[in-house]
This record gives C-alpha cells, sequence and structure tokens, in this order.
C-alpha cells in the first residue's frame, strides 16, 4: 500500500516543480512510512511512498523497467499476482518478488487489457517516456482512489486531493455544485464531483488514457465469472486478502459482514471495536446506529479465537477535530471518527486489516429499501437523513440521482423498480463515498483497509442475485445471512442492521466544535447557504440533528484547511 503522485509538464519541469514534487513526497509520507522515492524526468516527475506488506525488503521507488522507458506508480494489492507473475515469465525478466513489479510487467504486455485480470484493490499511473503517454486506472470499486487535474500545459495526480493543493501545485478553488451536493446529500458527495473546481476523481471501473495534452477515458470488465456459491467465494477472497509479509488484523463490530470476515479468516488476528461506553437508552432514538456492537463483537472473537481489542476514546474531542481535518473530501459520517481511533488503536499492532465496507451496498443490505415511503423517488432519502440549507436546492439533485438511476437501466413505476433504482445510486454513490472515507481515515496512520467483499468473483456474485433473494422475508441481506449461518451463531447471522457505532453521547462536543469554527471561518460559508442559516443553530437535540451540525462543522473544517 502506498502513497502516489505525479506531475507532468508538456514544456519541461521548472526548479520550482521539483520542488514542489518533493513536498509531494513529504505530503504522502503517512501512507507509506516504510520507503520512498521521486523520480524526475525532463518533463515528468513521479512520487511513491511505501507501506510494506508484501516482499519487505527496499527497492527504487517509483519502479521503472529495466531500460528506463516505463516507470509505475502504484498504490494498492493485486492478490493474484502469483498467477500472473508465472504467466509473465516468458515476456519479463523479474528483479523483485513484489506484486509491484508483476502490475507493471502485466501492462507493458497486455496494456489496458491488463486490467481485467487484476484480482485486488489499485490505483496506478503508468509513464511510457518514449511515446510520451501514460495509462492510469483504478480498481472496479475505486478502493483506491486516484485524483487528477488535467490542462493545455500539465496534468497533475496523487492519492489524495490535499498534497495537491498544499503543494503548491494548484491553487484552492471550491465547486459551487458539489458543496451544494455536501450540504443537500453528504453520503452521496464527492463520488463522482469533488468539491474542488480544479480536480476530478478517476471513477470506479475507469482507466486514462493521456497522450499529449489530450485525456481519454474508458471501461473495463472484470474477467471473474460468477461463482457457483457465495461462500467459498467469500473465504478465498478472506485468505488472499490476510496473505501479507507483515501483521494484519481486523475492524470487527459483531455485525454480519465482519463477523463473517471473522469467521473465515485462516487464523487468529489481533480484532478491533469501538467502545464508548454507551447504555441501551441512546440507541432509542438513532437513525441507522441500533446496538451496541461490543458484547456481539467479543462473542465473535471469543468464538474463532482472535485477540480482541476494545478501543477506549480518552478524548473523543481531539479525535473529533483530527478526524474533519483528515478528510480532504469534507468528512460526511460520524462513524469516521470511529473509523480514525480504530485505525490509530490497531497502527502499532498491524499494517493492514480486514473491513466489511461494500457488503451493504453490493447485496441489498439497507433496512430502508425495506420502506417504500423512502423510496418513490430521492427526495425522501435525503430527507430521512436532514439537509442543510443550500443555495441550490434539493431538487436539482433529485432530478440529477433520478436521472442517473434511468441511465442505469432503472425506473420508478413500481415498488420493486423503486428499489432496484435506489440501490443503484447506493453502490454508484453511496459506496464509493464510504471507501474513500476507509480509505482516508485508515491510511492517515499508515494502516491499509482490505475489504474482500470487494473481490471480482464476491462481486460477481454480488450481481446476480435477484432482489428478492436479497430482501426475502423482508430481511435485508437476506442470501448473505443463510450463507453466514453456516459459520456464525444465528444470533451474529441474523442480527438486525445497524451501522458502525458512532458515539451517540457526543452531541455537545460536535456542538463546541461547530461553535469554534463558526466563530472563525463562518463567513466562508456565505456563497453557499442563505445568510445566516447557521448563525443561530442550536444544541442539537436528536440524532438527526446532530447530523446536521456535524456536517456543518466538517465543511467549515475543510474550509479552515484548504481557503486560509
Amino acid at each position: 500500500m502506498c502513497g502516489i503522485a505525479g506531475l507532468i509538464r508538456y514544456h519541461g519541469l521548472t526548479a520550482a516543480d521539483r520542488s514542489r514534487a518533493s513536498r509531494l513526497q513529504w505530503l504522502l509520507r503517512h501512507r507509506g512510512p516504510d520507503g520512498e522515492g521521486l523520480v524526475a524526468l525532463p518533463n515528468a516527475a513521479f512520487v511513491q511512498t511505501r507501506l510494506a506488506l508484501v516482499h519487505p525488503d527496499p527497492h527504487p521507488l517509483p519502479l521503472q523497467s529495466p531500460d528506463g522507458r516505463y516507470t509505475l506508480t502504484y498504490n494498492g494489492e493485486v492478490y493474484n499476482h502469483a498467477a500472473l507473475r508465472r504467466q509473465l515469465r516468458p515476456h519479463y525478466e523479474f528483479q523483485t518478488a513484489t506484486d509491484t513489479e508483476v502490475v507493471l510487467a502485466a501492462l507493458i504486455h497486455w496494456g489496458p487489457d491488463a486490467l481485467s485480470r487484476f484480482e485486488g484493490m489499485f490505483a496506478l499511473f503508468l509513464w511510457d517516456a518514449q511515446e510520451q503517454h501514460a495509462l492510469a486506472a483504478v480498481d472496479p470499486l475505486s478502493v483506491k482512489p486516484l485524483i487528477y487535474h488535467a490542462s493545455e500545459s500539465q496534468f497533475v495526480y496523487c492519492s489524495e486531493a490535499g498534497p495537491l493543493l498544499e503543494s503548491g501545485l494548484l491553487p484552492f478553488r471550491p465547486r459551487e455544485e458539489a458543496i451544494a451536493e455536501y450540504l443537500v446529500a453528504p453520503y452521496f458527495s464527492s463520488s463522482h464531483q469533488l468539491p474542488f473546481a480544479n480536480l476530478q476523481r478517476l471513477l470506479p471501473g475507469h482507466y486514462l488514457e493521456l497522450s499529449g495534452n489530450s485525456v481519454f477515458l474508458g471501461t473495463y470488465r472484470s474477467a471473474a465469472a460468477p461463482p457457483p456459491a457465495f461462500l467459498p467465494a467469500l473465504r478465498h477472497a478472506v485468505i488472499a486478502q490476510s496473505t501479507a509479509d507483515a501483521p494484519v488484523g481486523l475492524f470487527l463490530s459483531g455485525g454480519v459482514d465482519s463477523s463473517l470476515i471473522a469467521a473465515l479468516a485462516p487464523a487468529p488476528m489481533p480484532a478491533f471495536t469501538i467502545d464508548y461506553d454507551l447504555h441501551p437508552e441512546h440507541f432509542e432514538n438513532s437513525l441507522i446506529v441500533r446496538s451496541d456492537d461490543l458484547p456481539f463483537a467479543r462473542q465473535v472473537a471469543a468464538r474463532h479465537h482472535h485477540p480482541h481489542n476494545a478501543v477506549k476514546v480518552p478524548d473523543f474531542d481531539a479525535a473529533l477535530e483530527r478526524t474533519l481535518r483528515t478528510n480532504d473530501l469534507i468528512a460526511a459520517w460520524e462513524q469516521e471518527v470511529s473509523q480514525n481511533l480504530l485505525a490509530a488503536a490497531a497502527a502499532p499492532h498491524v499494517k493492514a486489516v480486514l473491513v466489511g465496507d461494500a457488503a451493504d451496498e453490493t447485496h441489498f443490505g439497507y433496512s430502508f429499501l425495506l420502506h417504500p415511503e423512502r423510496l418513490a423517488s430521492p427526495a425522501p432519502l435525503l430527507d430521512y437523513f436532514g439537509c442543510l440549507p443550500a443555495r441550490i436546492g434539493a431538487a436539482h439533485f433529485v432530478d440529477k440521482y433520478r436521472s442517473f438511476a434511468e441511465s442505469e437501466g432503472h425506473s420508478w413505476r413500481t415498488p420493486d423498480d423503486q428499489r432496484l433504482a435506489i440501490s443503484s445510486l447506493i453502490r454508484h454513490f453511496w459506496l464509493t463515498r464510504l471507501l474513500h472515507n476507509g480509505d482516508i481515515q485508515l491510511m492517515a496512520h499508515s494502516v491499509e483497509g482490505r475489504v474482500p467483499f470487494s473481490d471480482p468473483a464476491v462481486l460477481a456474485y454480488a450481481a446476480q442475485v435477484s432482489l428478492a433473494a436479497g430482501l426475502e422475508n423482508g430481511i435485508e441481506k437476506h442470501h448473505l445471512r443463510l450463507a453466514a449461518a453456516e459459520v456464525l451463531p444465528p444470533e451474529i447471522a441474523w442480527r438486525p442492521k445497524s451501522a458502525l457505532t458512532k458515539n451517540l453521547n457526543a452531541r455537545r462536543a460536535i456542538y463546541r466544535l461547530f461553535q469554534k469554527l463558526w466563530k472563525r471561518h463562518g463567513e466562508c460559508l456565505g456563497p453557499y447557504l442563505p445568510a445566516d442559516s447557521l448563525a443561530k443553530l442550536p444544541l442539537p437535540a436528536t440524532d438527526r440533528e446532530t447530523g446536521l451540525c456535524f456536517r456543518a462543522a466538517a465543511l467549515l473544517m475543510w474550509f479552515s484547511r484548504f481557503a486560509q
């Protein structure tokens, strides 16, 4: 796992460019403390930092082909690298045992066709100095992100948006529509359109080719065929993603997804669960966190012999502020604080953790899909979680999401049509945002999040699961729970959906931070919100109001990081 970045200046690098590339390298060290390097060419500079999980021996970074023609910056893990290496040996003389060199050899030999052969998570950029041509790509779910800027004079890219601005390569230019989307639909925001007007993200399952200053975008499909059964495919993914030359752990919520991963893990590994010391009454009025994870997580850890760590929170205020500052695309979920805290606790013990992300979004896992009144259009779903009063109103985004679902072949005629349409939005918007949050919060502490539910075979199986199988008998993720019941006790396999625990007793801490940031940076929101709409925001009384206050604080923190 790594941090990658690069700059291509079509008319040649300047001394200032080389200085900024060095600055990028420094800004990405949290993503890769085990090695780093910079390759400078007459008109391009490439940076990589390394978190060593496979073949930890040092090797040159970024990796270049023996003749120096190709330079690869690569972030991620391709779990079938050993099989690909065997196929490529007749065509390439390998110098290392890393999956990085397998990716390099595959791209040289097969070009974009290599992408469909990779089983894993990745963001990559390959530069051909001879042809002055580049190929960039991300995995089918964009578990690993790639952010870029293209203009007539330059092309720049990075694993994160923030370093591109903080290095001085690009100025801060907020995008009004994207900020409005965050205010009215935060869980869908920054998936397709970033809050920076001069930055784009490479969408899941897409690749980019750069020739001269012309950019071509394309898509690719995984070569994986749907497996005959779900559980063996997931077991294969868990075993593959547990393999590393460094310690691997797991984030265990006690929900069916993370518990299933724990049950399928090939050996005991450290398990981490957040502990906010909550009481039953805290969950009574919560929108999506229904019960305490800790007792369920302890049960699963004991059953499968995973050493369990309950992560206490001595200073929530500091963790909240750190979390909001970390997310360069504006923090959207209060649970991001839990992710950040879990990563901080895991970092001294492991370099990677298995997580249950992507299961709900690809297997009909959300209970609101069972409520027809929330599905007639995207509007009730936005209303359910609450909106801040953006100048560009919710109606604009309701139309946008409705049109997107229709472009994917869905309609809004019947309740089942509506469920499928909303599920498409969850898959294409919500999931991309969720995976970004996991990447940015975990890598802030040099911990890789591995996502078994993103495995190509598992995704291929999920793609053929019908709505009836996913929501049978009024139970979300029904087919997945049936499989889980083979390896988990019924109270875990059939546990009602409950989101990753957030601190339901934190409304005062969130409100304090909002007030502090409002006094310092409130004027930044003038172009995006009606005048004084947040000036008298009261102490939240409900979970929904706490979420609104959290997002107001997150947006102000984002402006404090980039606009000052």
